[in-house]
């Protein structure tokens, strides 16, 4: 199945909305598993010296849970949908008055710019992560080009995506078994993300013409890869 390009970003309220009623707790908690068991065999720490940056964070789902699990670190997420980013920190305020997510912030921005902004130096960032993020990127040319110019020689990546699927048949399939657990809206996202998606090999062509002998990509299951390491 040939790759046909999505929109970059989640503006529609009713795209939000939907988004956030749904659960994808679990593939999200297997994520910050893996960064953490990655951390844990490299024997790396995190401190309060340290910044997580989450790119295209969405309404905070994995912003929210790298917060929960390295409290004492600062963790930034960062979307170029003014919606989501307005539900993100809507919950987040919510949460403070609670005296959670103290070291969790947002905002708003065009991905292409991030690394012209002044909220933070490449210099800080630690771990740069994201969820479902690689997809909206119509050039993966463009997602290596924005990872590498945000990393330091330190900074480690973690970057979870779709797999799409080899037919066209698997991916209505896929889309009938997503239809069963979410609304109408939901679905037709999730099919447009799958065509929109990369798969492991054209992921690993790029790696490896771009000599990033650092990097790695692993598929997490039938429907999701992992790209990770150091660029």
């Amino acid at each position: 199945m040939d790759r046909e390009p999505e929109p970059e970003l989640m503006n529609k309220k009713s795209q939000v909305k939907a988004y956030c009623a749904a659960d994808f707790s679990l593939g999200e908690e297997n994520l910050i598993k893996f960064i953490s068991n990655y951390l844990d065999i490299n024997n790396i720490k995190l401190t309060r010296n340290d910044l997580i940056l989450d790119l295209g964070c969405g309404p905070g789902n994995i912003s929210e849970k790298l917060s929960e699990r390295w409290p004492d670190v600062n963790v930034l997420g960062i979307d170029g949908s003014q919606e989501m980013i307005r539900e993100a920190e809507s919950r987040m305020f919510k949460n403070k008055i609670m005296n959670k997510y103290r070291n969790l912030n947002y905002l708003c921005s065009d991905i292409r710019k991030i690394s012209s902004l002044k909220n933070f130096s490449r210099n800080e960032i630690t771990l740069l992560v994201s969820n479902s993020f690689i997809h909206h990127i119509n050039d993966i040319d463009n997602f290596f080009k924005f990872i590498i110019t945000l990393s330091n020689k330190e900074t480690i990546n973690f970057h979870k995506d779709l797999i799409r699927p080899k037919d066209e048949e698997t991916a209505l399939k896929l889309k009938d078994k997503c239809s069963q657990k979410y609304s109408a809206i939901l679905t037709n996202d999730y099919y447009a993300s799958l065509k929109a998606s990369y798969r492991k090999n054209e992921v690993q062509k790029k790696i490896l013409d771009l000599n990033l002998n650092s990097m790695n990509v692993v598929e997490e299951s039938e429907e999701y890869l992992i790209v990770y390491g150091k660029v």
